[in-house]
């Protein structure tokens, strides 16, 4: 098969252990989190807290794994990843408090994430692809949601037929079987070197130091901006079980409400990532931003069901946005040489947004609201709508020569 039809091969591949790795350890995360807070007795805060402590472990390892990346095989990375993975499964199959569980997800599932997740799909696409890398990564990032549909869906039968930890030994299961033989197969493969063209930057190869990454406007002003996003989405996200069970719905009720985020967020990701090769990022944002903000909005208040169902559907459109933002915008501007070295570094300033869900849920055991919540994440898009205006559309140049 040539190079021009296996890269959408590795695209499909990216789709798939994105489906897997995040559909199992994000997307399903607020169905356990129901059973948890009965079973331990626990506070939503403290309980948010687990799933905070994995976006943060993520945010703290991505630089290590963007550089990683750079230097080593992907498939090695890959199957790292997936060992870390089913470490971390059985080690909550046999949690029995809260705190344990909350030291496997503060250590093993963060490496598993950064190491089989959107970091690392994110660079095979970057290094397969000089055109089309908007709308490939748009594709691409359609896996995160695709494991949001399925493993939602399944998380919420196997709850109900077998508990809590019996589904997640199964999940363990269904991981090994489904990422283990396909990447030692399509990762066999090692991708082209870049042929200089029109359409490829000017910086494709150069090579990134930290410093430079770190002192270059064109690296904080879009981390800056989407970090608020990111922060609302994640409340949203992870409290949506809970929320779902405070409006009397059943668990089942709470999966259809994640699976309808994740079709939503696929419809965005085209969205965003097809417009990404052709529209100012900026305007792009925007877009984003006014959906989230309008679902804070809708569920800040007592929504009916019907409006739960619009605000659910505003966030999935906007939180779409947010990853094949994030690649086109910094893989336009950094190129693809260094392109994990930067979307590592990325990662660990966006993991703040961590804060959300774990925000949200302190403000309800407070107030016994999401309201206040909502309203200061409202409150925070304001000067970030604003700065993005200073984002030049173009690519930047280093003020000195890079090195390792």
């Amino acid at each position: 098969m040539s190079d021009a039809h296996y890269r959408w091969v590795v695209v499909a591949y990216t789709m798939m252990i994105q489906a897997v790795s995040l559909g199992i350890l994000i997307y399903s995360f607020t169905l356990f989190a129901v059973p948890w807070l009965d079973e331990f007795g626990s506070l939503r805060r403290d309980v948010m807290l687990t799933i905070a402590l994995l976006q943060f472990g993520t945010g703290l390892a991505s630089p290590f794994v963007g550089r990683a990346l750079d230097r080593f095989r992907l498939r090695s990375i890959v199957l790292t990843g997936l060992a870390f993975m089913l470490l971390g499964l059985a080690g909550v199959h046999v949690s029995q408090t809260l705190w344990q569980l909350q030291i496997v997800y503060a250590s093993l599932f963060p490496l598993s994430t950064a190491l089989m997740g959107t970091l690392t799909s994110q660079t095979l696409i970057a290094r397969w692809f000089n055109k089309r890398r908007g709308l490939a990564i748009g594709i691409s990032a359609t896996g995160t949601n695709i494991g949001g549909m399925v493993f939602p869906m399944l998380v919420g039968l196997w709850l109900v037929e077998m508990g809590w930890r019996d589904t997640v030994f199964w999940l363990g299961v269904v991981a090994a079987v489904v990422v283990g033989p396909a990447t030692w197969l399509i990762l066999s493969r090692e991708p082209p070197k870049p042929v200089p063209d029109d359409h490829v930057s000017f910086n494709d190869e150069r090579q990134w130091s930290t410093r430079e990454i770190l002192t270059n406007s064109m690296f904080w002003i879009p981390v800056v901006c989407m970090l608020p996003l990111n922060t609302a989405f994640g409340a949203i996200q992870f409290n949506l079980g809970a929320y779902s069970r405070d409006l009397g719905l059943q668990p089942t009720d709470a999966a259809s409400l994640v699976v309808l985020s994740s079709i939503c967020m696929i419809l965005g990701k085209f969205f965003f990532g097809g417009l990404a090769d052709r529209l100012d990022h900026r305007r792009l944002y925007w877009i984003s931003a006014f959906f989230m903000a309008l679902a804070l909005f809708i569920l800040r208040a007592d929504p009916s069901v019907p409006m739960v169902v619009a605000g659910v559907i505003c966030m999935g459109l906007s939180g779409g946005g947010i990853l094949p933002l994030m690649g086109v915008v910094f893989g336009s501007r950094f190129g693809v040489a260094s392109f994990g070295r930067v979307m590592g570094l990325v990662m660990l300033t966006i993991t703040f947004g961590a804060a959300g869900p774990l925000i949200a849920g302190w403000l309800y055991d407070l107030t016994g609201s999401y309201a206040t919540a909502f309203t200061l994440f409202l409150i925070s898009f304001l000067p970030a709508v604003v700065a993005i205006h200073w984002m030049p559309a173009g690519a930047v140049r280093p003020t000195q020569s890079a090195t390792r």
